[in-house]
Protein backbone atom coordinates (compact mmCIF):
# COMPACT_ATOMS: atom_id res chain seq x y z
CA UNK A 1 0.00 0.00 0.00
CA UNK A 2 2.73 2.45 0.43
CA UNK A 3 4.76 1.86 -2.48
CA UNK A 4 1.27 2.64 -4.41
CA UNK A 5 0.64 5.65 -2.23
CA UNK A 6 4.04 6.69 -3.23
CA UNK A 7 3.95 6.49 -6.66
CA UNK A 8 1.13 8.25 -6.65
CA UNK A 9 2.36 11.24 -5.03
CA UNK A 10 5.03 11.10 -7.74
CA UNK A 11 2.34 10.63 -10.53
CA UNK A 12 0.42 13.31 -9.55
CA UNK A 13 3.26 15.91 -8.70
CA UNK A 14 4.91 15.28 -12.34
CA UNK A 15 1.29 15.50 -13.60
CA UNK A 16 1.16 19.72 -12.18
CA UNK A 17 3.66 19.75 -14.93
CA UNK A 18 2.81 18.14 -17.19
CA UNK A 19 -0.81 17.87 -16.71
CA UNK A 20 -3.31 16.48 -19.18
CA UNK A 21 -1.12 16.45 -21.95
CA UNK A 22 -2.47 16.91 -25.57
CA UNK A 23 -6.02 16.93 -23.85
CA UNK A 24 -8.37 20.02 -24.49
CA UNK A 25 -10.64 19.96 -21.63
CA UNK A 26 -8.91 23.33 -19.90
CA UNK A 27 -9.57 26.50 -20.91
CA UNK A 28 -7.14 28.17 -18.57
CA UNK A 29 -4.25 29.71 -20.15
CA UNK A 30 -0.98 27.97 -18.91
CA UNK A 31 2.40 29.83 -19.83
CA UNK A 32 4.64 27.81 -21.82
CA UNK A 33 8.08 26.10 -19.86
CA UNK A 34 10.84 27.36 -22.21
CA UNK A 35 14.33 25.51 -22.25
CA UNK A 36 15.82 28.36 -20.73
CA UNK A 37 13.04 29.43 -18.22
CA UNK A 38 13.34 25.96 -17.01
CA UNK A 39 16.78 26.19 -16.10
CA UNK A 40 16.20 28.93 -13.56
CA UNK A 41 13.62 27.36 -12.21
CA UNK A 42 14.77 24.03 -10.19
CA UNK A 43 11.64 22.64 -9.48
CA UNK A 44 11.37 22.06 -13.29
CA UNK A 45 14.73 20.70 -14.03
CA UNK A 46 15.43 18.40 -11.18
CA UNK A 47 18.65 17.50 -12.61
CA UNK A 48 21.88 19.23 -13.53
CA UNK A 49 22.29 19.97 -17.20
CA UNK A 50 23.69 17.16 -19.33
CA UNK A 51 27.77 18.65 -19.82
CA UNK A 52 27.57 18.94 -16.18
CA UNK A 53 26.34 15.23 -15.44
CA UNK A 54 28.64 14.16 -17.81
CA UNK A 55 31.69 15.75 -16.64
CA UNK A 56 31.11 14.09 -13.25
CA UNK A 57 29.83 10.62 -14.09
CA UNK A 58 31.44 7.23 -15.83
CA UNK A 59 29.53 7.81 -19.46
CA UNK A 60 30.49 4.02 -20.57
CA UNK A 61 27.18 2.96 -19.43
CA UNK A 62 24.76 5.82 -19.90
CA UNK A 63 21.73 5.40 -22.20
CA UNK A 64 22.08 7.33 -25.30
CA UNK A 65 19.50 10.13 -25.99
CA UNK A 66 20.18 10.49 -29.31
CA UNK A 67 19.92 6.77 -30.45
CA UNK A 68 17.36 5.30 -27.85
CA UNK A 69 15.89 8.10 -26.20
CA UNK A 70 14.97 11.00 -28.84
CA UNK A 71 13.38 7.92 -31.40
CA UNK A 72 10.63 7.51 -28.52
CA UNK A 73 10.03 10.91 -27.83
CA UNK A 74 9.59 11.65 -31.96
CA UNK A 75 7.72 8.72 -32.08
CA UNK A 76 5.26 8.84 -29.42
CA UNK A 77 5.11 12.50 -27.40
CA UNK A 78 6.22 15.20 -29.89
CA UNK A 79 3.45 14.90 -32.31
CA UNK A 80 1.53 16.63 -29.39
CA UNK A 81 3.98 18.17 -27.52
CA UNK A 82 5.76 20.13 -30.37
CA UNK A 83 4.77 23.13 -32.19
CA UNK A 84 1.03 24.37 -31.95
CA UNK A 85 0.36 20.86 -30.35
CA UNK A 86 -2.21 20.16 -27.90
CA UNK A 87 -0.13 19.18 -25.41
CA UNK A 88 2.45 22.37 -25.77
CA UNK A 89 0.91 24.58 -23.29
CA UNK A 90 1.16 21.57 -20.78
CA UNK A 91 4.64 20.42 -21.73
CA UNK A 92 6.71 21.96 -24.86
CA UNK A 93 9.53 19.16 -26.22
CA UNK A 94 10.49 20.93 -29.20
CA UNK A 95 14.14 20.48 -28.40
CA UNK A 96 16.58 18.32 -26.36
CA UNK A 97 17.19 20.77 -24.02
CA UNK A 98 13.66 21.18 -22.98
CA UNK A 99 12.65 16.89 -23.18
CA UNK A 100 15.75 17.07 -20.35
CA UNK A 101 14.35 19.84 -18.18
CA UNK A 102 11.23 17.08 -18.10
CA UNK A 103 12.44 14.38 -17.85
CA UNK A 104 11.36 13.71 -14.39
CA UNK A 105 7.59 14.47 -15.01
CA UNK A 106 8.02 12.54 -18.49
CA UNK A 107 9.47 9.56 -16.37
CA UNK A 108 6.61 9.82 -14.17
CA UNK A 109 3.49 9.82 -16.58
CA UNK A 110 5.36 7.25 -18.53
CA UNK A 111 6.11 4.67 -15.62
CA UNK A 112 2.36 5.26 -14.64
CA UNK A 113 1.25 4.46 -18.10
CA UNK A 114 -0.39 7.84 -18.18
CA UNK A 115 1.49 8.91 -21.31
CA UNK A 116 1.49 8.67 -24.16
CA UNK A 117 -2.15 8.02 -24.86
CA UNK A 118 -3.42 5.08 -26.78
CA UNK A 119 -6.45 3.13 -25.50
CA UNK A 120 -6.01 0.67 -28.61
CA UNK A 121 -5.38 -2.82 -26.83
CA UNK A 122 -2.93 -5.17 -28.94
CA UNK A 123 -6.23 -6.84 -29.95
CA UNK A 124 -7.17 -4.87 -32.08
CA UNK A 125 -6.38 -4.77 -35.68
CA UNK A 126 -2.41 -2.89 -36.47
CA UNK A 127 -3.36 0.81 -36.71
CA UNK A 128 -1.08 3.70 -38.46
CA UNK A 129 0.43 5.93 -36.17
CA UNK A 130 0.43 4.00 -33.18
CA UNK A 131 2.09 6.13 -30.69
CA UNK A 132 1.91 3.50 -27.78
CA UNK A 133 4.75 2.24 -26.23
CA UNK A 134 5.67 -1.20 -25.41
CA UNK A 135 7.59 -2.35 -21.53
CA UNK A 136 11.03 -2.26 -22.97
CA UNK A 137 10.39 1.63 -23.89
CA UNK A 138 8.69 2.53 -20.77
CA UNK A 139 11.83 0.99 -19.12
CA UNK A 140 14.50 2.97 -21.28
CA UNK A 141 12.31 5.99 -20.45
CA UNK A 142 12.76 5.42 -16.53
CA UNK A 143 16.28 4.42 -16.47
CA UNK A 144 17.36 7.37 -18.62
CA UNK A 145 15.55 9.36 -16.34
CA UNK A 146 16.60 7.41 -12.66
CA UNK A 147 20.30 8.24 -14.58
CA UNK A 148 19.86 12.14 -14.29
CA UNK A 149 18.76 12.43 -17.98
CA UNK A 150 21.79 13.10 -19.98
CA UNK A 151 21.39 14.41 -23.54
CA UNK A 152 24.51 13.24 -25.51
CA UNK A 153 23.39 16.05 -28.31
CA UNK A 154 23.32 19.47 -28.33
CA UNK A 155 20.80 20.83 -26.22
CA UNK A 156 19.05 22.47 -29.94
CA UNK A 157 18.61 19.82 -31.41
CA UNK A 158 14.95 19.66 -32.81
CA UNK A 159 12.80 17.24 -31.80
CA UNK A 160 10.59 16.11 -35.17
CA UNK A 161 7.53 14.52 -35.00
CA UNK A 162 7.77 11.25 -37.09
CA UNK A 163 3.67 10.64 -36.54
CA UNK A 164 1.53 12.42 -38.00
CA UNK A 165 0.75 15.79 -35.83
CA UNK A 166 -2.89 15.29 -34.52
CA UNK A 167 -3.96 18.93 -36.05
CA UNK A 168 -4.49 20.66 -39.19
CA UNK A 169 -1.07 22.27 -40.16
CA UNK A 170 -2.61 24.40 -42.84
CA UNK A 171 -6.32 24.35 -43.25
CA UNK A 172 -8.65 25.73 -46.22
CA UNK A 173 -11.50 27.79 -44.12
CA UNK A 174 -12.31 28.05 -40.42
CA UNK A 175 -16.21 27.64 -40.15
CA UNK A 176 -18.49 29.36 -37.19
CA UNK A 177 -21.59 29.94 -36.37
CA UNK A 178 -22.95 33.60 -36.63
CA UNK A 179 -24.62 33.68 -33.44
CA UNK A 180 -22.82 32.26 -30.12
CA UNK A 181 -24.52 30.35 -27.11
CA UNK A 182 -24.30 31.01 -23.51
CA UNK A 183 -25.65 28.66 -21.04
CA UNK A 184 -25.95 28.92 -17.18
CA UNK A 185 -24.35 27.08 -14.72
CA UNK A 186 -26.93 24.27 -13.29
CA UNK A 187 -27.99 23.25 -16.82
CA UNK A 188 -26.80 19.88 -17.52
CA UNK A 189 -27.45 19.06 -20.83
CA UNK A 190 -28.09 21.09 -23.43
CA UNK A 191 -27.80 19.91 -27.26
CA UNK A 192 -27.31 23.29 -29.65
CA UNK A 193 -27.54 23.03 -33.13
CA UNK A 194 -25.83 25.60 -35.14
CA UNK A 195 -25.57 26.23 -39.07
CA UNK A 196 -21.94 26.32 -40.05
CA UNK A 197 -21.59 27.21 -43.79
CA UNK A 198 -18.79 26.38 -46.75
CA UNK A 199 -20.96 28.37 -48.95
CA UNK A 200 -19.62 25.78 -51.52
CA UNK A 201 -20.57 26.63 -55.40
CA UNK A 202 -19.24 23.45 -56.53
CA UNK A 203 -18.81 19.43 -55.60
CA UNK A 204 -15.79 19.24 -52.94
CA UNK A 205 -14.69 16.71 -50.99
CA UNK A 206 -13.59 16.94 -47.44
CA UNK A 207 -10.41 15.46 -46.62
CA UNK A 208 -9.42 16.96 -43.37
CA UNK A 209 -11.08 18.81 -40.57
CA UNK A 210 -10.66 19.48 -37.27
CA UNK A 211 -13.59 20.54 -34.64
CA UNK A 212 -11.77 23.60 -32.24
CA UNK A 213 -13.89 23.97 -28.85
CA UNK A 214 -14.22 27.11 -27.50
CA UNK A 215 -15.19 26.40 -23.66
CA UNK A 216 -13.55 23.14 -23.24
CA UNK A 217 -14.61 22.55 -19.85
CA UNK A 218 -18.30 22.73 -20.99
CA UNK A 219 -18.24 21.14 -24.56
CA UNK A 220 -18.94 17.62 -24.29
CA UNK A 221 -18.75 16.45 -28.11
CA UNK A 222 -19.99 17.33 -31.46
CA UNK A 223 -21.56 15.44 -34.24
CA UNK A 224 -21.93 17.30 -37.98
CA UNK A 225 -24.44 16.66 -39.89
CA UNK A 226 -24.48 17.76 -43.74
CA UNK A 227 -27.87 19.33 -44.96
CA UNK A 228 -28.56 20.10 -48.44
CA UNK A 229 -29.33 23.31 -50.10
CA UNK A 230 -33.28 22.91 -49.91
CA UNK A 231 -33.40 22.90 -46.08
CA UNK A 232 -31.49 26.09 -45.96
CA UNK A 233 -34.54 28.44 -45.27
CA UNK A 234 -35.79 25.56 -42.53
CA UNK A 235 -32.50 26.07 -40.74
CA UNK A 236 -32.24 29.50 -41.07
CA UNK A 237 -36.04 29.45 -39.17
CA UNK A 238 -35.33 27.49 -36.68
CA UNK A 239 -31.88 29.78 -36.00
CA UNK A 240 -34.48 32.49 -35.63
CA UNK A 241 -36.60 30.94 -33.51
CA UNK A 242 -35.01 31.31 -30.60
CA UNK A 243 -33.48 34.49 -28.32
CA UNK A 244 -29.75 31.82 -27.83
CA UNK A 245 -27.26 30.94 -30.79
CA UNK A 246 -28.59 28.19 -32.53
CA UNK A 247 -31.96 26.18 -31.42
CA UNK A 248 -32.27 22.94 -29.31
CA UNK A 249 -31.74 19.84 -30.93
CA UNK A 250 -31.61 16.52 -29.25
CA UNK A 251 -31.29 13.52 -31.26
CA UNK A 252 -30.69 15.48 -34.71
CA UNK A 253 -31.23 18.89 -36.28
CA UNK A 254 -34.79 18.36 -36.72
CA UNK A 255 -34.22 19.25 -40.22
CA UNK A 256 -36.55 17.16 -42.77
CA UNK A 257 -33.23 15.70 -44.43
CA UNK A 258 -29.78 15.41 -42.60
CA UNK A 259 -26.94 12.97 -42.34
CA UNK A 260 -24.00 12.49 -40.05
CA UNK A 261 -20.63 13.70 -41.23
CA UNK A 262 -17.93 14.51 -38.54
CA UNK A 263 -17.82 14.02 -35.50
CA UNK A 264 -15.17 15.23 -32.32
CA UNK A 265 -15.05 14.30 -28.86
CA UNK A 266 -12.10 14.91 -25.98
CA UNK A 267 -9.17 13.68 -27.71
CA UNK A 268 -10.50 12.79 -31.07
CA UNK A 269 -7.87 15.56 -32.58
CA UNK A 270 -8.09 16.15 -36.60
CA UNK A 271 -9.74 13.94 -38.49
CA UNK A 272 -7.36 13.60 -41.89
CA UNK A 273 -8.62 10.62 -44.55
CA UNK A 274 -5.60 8.90 -46.57
CA UNK A 275 -5.02 10.31 -49.80
CA UNK A 276 -7.88 10.25 -52.45
CA UNK A 277 -10.61 9.90 -49.94
CA UNK A 278 -12.61 12.73 -48.83
CA UNK A 279 -16.52 13.55 -47.59
CA UNK A 280 -18.58 14.43 -50.75
CA UNK A 281 -20.35 18.17 -50.63
CA UNK A 282 -22.21 19.70 -53.43
CA UNK A 283 -22.69 23.28 -54.11
CA UNK A 284 -25.16 24.43 -51.48
CA UNK A 285 -24.79 21.92 -48.51
CA UNK A 286 -24.12 23.14 -45.13
CA UNK A 287 -22.82 21.87 -41.35
CA UNK A 288 -25.37 21.43 -38.76
CA UNK A 289 -23.04 21.19 -36.03
CA UNK A 290 -24.84 19.72 -32.82
CA UNK A 291 -22.97 20.54 -30.03
CA UNK A 292 -23.51 18.84 -26.50
CA UNK A 293 -23.17 21.31 -23.30
CA UNK A 294 -22.97 20.42 -20.26
CA UNK A 295 -23.10 23.48 -17.69
CA UNK A 296 -21.69 22.16 -14.82
CA UNK A 297 -19.60 24.99 -14.40
CA UNK A 298 -19.87 28.85 -15.52
CA UNK A 299 -18.32 29.68 -19.18
CA UNK A 300 -18.54 32.37 -21.53
CA UNK A 301 -20.16 32.52 -24.51
CA UNK A 302 -19.15 29.51 -26.50
CA UNK A 303 -17.42 30.18 -30.14
CA UNK A 304 -16.37 26.98 -31.23
CA UNK A 305 -15.26 26.81 -35.10
CA UNK A 306 -14.48 24.42 -37.34
CA UNK A 307 -11.56 24.24 -40.02
CA UNK A 308 -11.50 22.71 -42.99
CA UNK A 309 -9.43 21.33 -46.22
CA UNK A 310 -11.22 20.48 -49.22
CA UNK A 311 -10.34 18.62 -52.60
CA UNK A 312 -11.80 19.46 -55.81
CA UNK A 313 -10.21 16.11 -57.70
CA UNK A 314 -13.23 14.30 -59.33
CA UNK A 315 -11.05 11.43 -58.88
CA UNK A 316 -11.28 11.34 -54.90
CA UNK A 317 -13.11 8.51 -53.62
CA UNK A 318 -16.26 9.86 -51.37
CA UNK A 319 -15.78 8.45 -47.62
CA UNK A 320 -19.01 6.31 -46.39
CA UNK A 321 -20.47 6.69 -42.52
CA UNK A 322 -21.78 3.89 -40.80
CA UNK A 323 -23.25 4.08 -37.73
CA UNK A 324 -23.97 1.47 -34.70
CA UNK A 325 -25.10 1.19 -31.52
CA UNK A 326 -26.06 -1.04 -28.77
CA UNK A 327 -28.10 -0.98 -25.56
CA UNK A 328 -27.26 0.60 -22.55
CA UNK A 329 -28.60 -0.91 -19.30
CA UNK A 330 -27.28 -0.43 -16.13
CA UNK A 331 -29.68 -1.49 -13.22
CA UNK A 332 -28.78 0.00 -9.72
CA UNK A 333 -26.21 -1.62 -7.68
CA UNK A 334 -28.30 -3.50 -5.10
CA UNK A 335 -26.80 -1.48 -2.43
CA UNK A 336 -28.27 1.57 -4.27
CA UNK A 337 -31.62 2.83 -4.33
CA UNK A 338 -34.40 5.48 -4.71
CA UNK A 339 -36.78 6.56 -7.15
CA UNK A 340 -34.94 6.79 -10.26
CA UNK A 341 -33.35 3.50 -9.59
CA UNK A 342 -36.78 1.89 -11.33
CA UNK A 343 -36.28 1.94 -15.09
CA UNK A 344 -40.05 3.31 -16.13
CA UNK A 345 -38.73 6.49 -13.56
CA UNK A 346 -35.23 7.24 -14.86
CA UNK A 347 -36.78 6.67 -18.80
CA UNK A 348 -39.29 9.11 -17.84
CA UNK A 349 -37.16 11.66 -16.29
CA UNK A 350 -35.07 11.12 -19.50
CA UNK A 351 -37.94 12.03 -21.49
CA UNK A 352 -38.46 15.55 -19.70
CA UNK A 353 -34.71 16.62 -20.11
CA UNK A 354 -34.40 15.60 -23.82
CA UNK A 355 -37.77 16.76 -25.15
CA UNK A 356 -39.15 12.95 -25.06
CA UNK A 357 -36.03 12.50 -27.58
CA UNK A 358 -34.64 8.84 -25.45
CA UNK A 359 -33.56 6.04 -28.05
CA UNK A 360 -32.84 3.36 -25.11
CA UNK A 361 -36.33 1.36 -26.07
CA UNK A 362 -35.26 1.50 -30.04
CA UNK A 363 -31.84 0.23 -29.41
CA UNK A 364 -33.11 -2.53 -26.98
CA UNK A 365 -35.76 -3.69 -29.76
CA UNK A 366 -33.19 -3.67 -32.62
CA UNK A 367 -30.51 -5.60 -31.00
CA UNK A 368 -33.45 -8.24 -29.48
CA UNK A 369 -33.21 -7.29 -26.11
CA UNK A 370 -35.84 -6.53 -22.65
CA UNK A 371 -35.33 -4.56 -20.18
CA UNK A 372 -35.40 -7.60 -17.66
CA UNK A 373 -32.34 -9.17 -19.84
CA UNK A 374 -30.39 -6.50 -18.12
CA UNK A 375 -32.27 -6.73 -14.45
CA UNK A 376 -29.60 -8.94 -12.60
CA UNK A 377 -26.27 -6.59 -13.20
CA UNK A 378 -26.67 -5.25 -9.73
CA UNK A 379 -23.36 -6.11 -8.64
CA UNK A 380 -21.80 -2.32 -9.75
CA UNK A 381 -20.58 -3.77 -13.13
CA UNK A 382 -23.51 -4.01 -16.73
CA UNK A 383 -22.31 -5.04 -19.83
CA UNK A 384 -24.11 -5.40 -23.35
CA UNK A 385 -23.62 -7.11 -26.66
CA UNK A 386 -25.53 -6.94 -30.08
CA UNK A 387 -24.87 -8.49 -33.70
CA UNK A 388 -26.00 -6.76 -36.44
CA UNK A 389 -25.47 -6.77 -40.34
CA UNK A 390 -22.86 -4.21 -41.18
CA UNK A 391 -25.39 -2.58 -44.18
CA UNK A 392 -22.45 -1.08 -45.93
CA UNK A 393 -19.84 -2.55 -48.39
CA UNK A 394 -16.25 -1.33 -48.55
CA UNK A 395 -12.44 -1.16 -47.29
CA UNK A 396 -12.72 0.47 -44.16
CA UNK A 397 -10.89 3.74 -43.81
CA UNK A 398 -11.42 4.39 -39.58
CA UNK A 399 -12.87 3.07 -36.58
CA UNK A 400 -14.21 5.30 -33.83
CA UNK A 401 -15.90 3.86 -30.42
CA UNK A 402 -17.85 6.22 -28.12
CA UNK A 403 -19.36 5.69 -24.53
CA UNK A 404 -19.59 8.11 -21.71
CA UNK A 405 -17.82 8.26 -18.18
CA UNK A 406 -18.52 5.27 -16.42
CA UNK A 407 -17.84 3.18 -19.90
CA UNK A 408 -15.33 0.38 -18.31
CA UNK A 409 -14.60 -1.24 -21.90
CA UNK A 410 -15.15 -1.13 -25.45
CA UNK A 411 -14.68 -3.36 -28.32
CA UNK A 412 -15.75 -3.64 -31.92
CA UNK A 413 -15.82 -7.55 -33.66
CA UNK A 414 -16.25 -8.29 -37.35
CA UNK A 415 -17.47 -11.88 -38.52
CA UNK A 416 -17.36 -12.86 -34.79
CA UNK A 417 -16.88 -16.92 -33.81
CA UNK A 418 -16.15 -17.39 -37.34
CA UNK A 419 -12.68 -18.01 -39.34
CA UNK A 420 -12.80 -14.90 -40.53
CA UNK A 421 -13.19 -12.87 -37.20
CA UNK A 422 -11.30 -9.86 -36.71
CA UNK A 423 -11.50 -7.64 -33.77
CA UNK A 424 -11.51 -3.80 -35.21
CA UNK A 425 -11.33 -2.10 -32.20
CA UNK A 426 -10.59 -3.12 -28.33
CA UNK A 427 -10.11 -0.93 -25.60
CA UNK A 428 -9.82 -2.92 -22.34
CA UNK A 429 -9.89 0.46 -20.23
CA UNK A 430 -12.38 3.28 -21.51
CA UNK A 431 -11.17 6.75 -20.93
CA UNK A 432 -13.31 9.39 -22.15
CA UNK A 433 -10.82 12.09 -22.43
CA UNK A 434 -9.13 9.75 -25.47
CA UNK A 435 -11.54 9.07 -27.93
CA UNK A 436 -9.81 8.31 -31.47
CA UNK A 437 -10.21 7.70 -34.39
CA UNK A 438 -8.35 4.73 -35.33
CA UNK A 439 -7.12 4.12 -39.01
CA UNK A 440 -6.17 0.38 -40.24
CA UNK A 441 -2.78 -0.41 -41.90
CA UNK A 442 -4.16 -3.13 -43.87
CA UNK A 443 -7.14 -3.38 -45.84
CA UNK A 444 -10.04 -4.55 -44.63
CA UNK A 445 -13.08 -5.12 -46.76
CA UNK A 446 -16.71 -5.08 -45.27
CA UNK A 447 -19.87 -6.76 -47.20
CA UNK A 448 -23.45 -5.68 -46.30
CA UNK A 449 -24.26 -9.20 -44.84
CA UNK A 450 -21.52 -9.04 -42.77
CA UNK A 451 -21.55 -8.55 -38.38
CA UNK A 452 -20.78 -6.01 -36.54
CA UNK A 453 -20.67 -6.77 -32.77
CA UNK A 454 -20.43 -4.43 -30.42
CA UNK A 455 -19.47 -5.06 -26.44
CA UNK A 456 -19.50 -2.32 -23.91
CA UNK A 457 -18.94 -2.61 -20.48
CA UNK A 458 -19.73 0.15 -17.73
CA UNK A 459 -18.70 0.45 -14.29
CA UNK A 460 -21.17 2.05 -11.82
CA UNK A 461 -18.59 2.80 -9.58
CA UNK A 462 -16.99 5.69 -11.65
CA UNK A 463 -20.34 7.70 -11.39
CA UNK A 464 -19.98 11.32 -9.13
CA UNK A 465 -21.10 10.64 -5.83
CA UNK A 466 -22.95 13.50 -5.37
CA UNK A 467 -25.25 12.04 -8.08
CA UNK A 468 -28.83 10.64 -7.01
CA UNK A 469 -29.00 6.96 -7.31
CA UNK A 470 -30.57 6.23 -10.29
CA UNK A 471 -31.14 3.20 -13.47
CA UNK A 472 -28.31 4.63 -16.22
CA UNK A 473 -30.11 4.10 -19.98
CA UNK A 474 -29.02 4.98 -23.59
CA UNK A 475 -29.53 8.63 -23.52
CA UNK A 476 -28.30 12.20 -24.38
CA UNK A 477 -26.75 13.24 -21.16
CA UNK A 478 -23.59 13.26 -19.65
CA UNK A 479 -24.63 11.25 -16.81
CA UNK A 480 -26.32 8.57 -18.99
CA UNK A 481 -24.72 6.14 -21.49
CA UNK A 482 -24.11 5.05 -24.90
CA UNK A 483 -22.52 2.09 -26.47
CA UNK A 484 -21.99 3.72 -30.15
CA UNK A 485 -19.28 2.91 -32.82
CA UNK A 486 -18.45 4.63 -36.42
CA UNK A 487 -17.11 2.77 -38.96
CA UNK A 488 -15.83 5.30 -41.98
CA UNK A 489 -15.50 3.21 -45.76
CA UNK A 490 -14.54 3.82 -48.92
CA UNK A 491 -15.28 2.09 -52.45
CA UNK A 492 -12.16 2.02 -55.32
CA UNK A 493 -12.44 2.83 -58.20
Amino acid sequence: MGLKLAKLLILVTALFTFLVACSSNSNESVETISSESTKQDTSFAPYPDSEERLNGEDTANLISFGNEILPIIENACALCHTGRGPGVPHAKLDTAAEVSAYAFAIGAVVDSGYMPPWPASDLSVPFLHDASLDVDQRELIVEWVQAGAPVDVDGDTPVMPSQEVPFLVAYDQELSSPNFYDGERGQPDEYRCFIFDPQLTETKYLTGYEFIPDQTEVVHHLVGYRVTAEYREAADRKDASEDQGGWSCFGSTGLGSDEILTFWAPGTGAIQYQEGLGLQMNPGDFFVMQIHYHYDVEAPEDRSTFRTVWSTDTETQPINISTFSGPAEIPCAEWEEGPLCERDNAYLYAQAQYDGIVQADQILEACGYAPDDFADMTNGIASSTCDQPARFEGYISAVLGHQHNIGASFRMTLNPGTPAELILLDIPKWDFEWQFAYYPQEEIYVKRDDVIRLDCVWDRSLRPNNLEPSYVLWADGSNDEMCFAVIMSYQKN
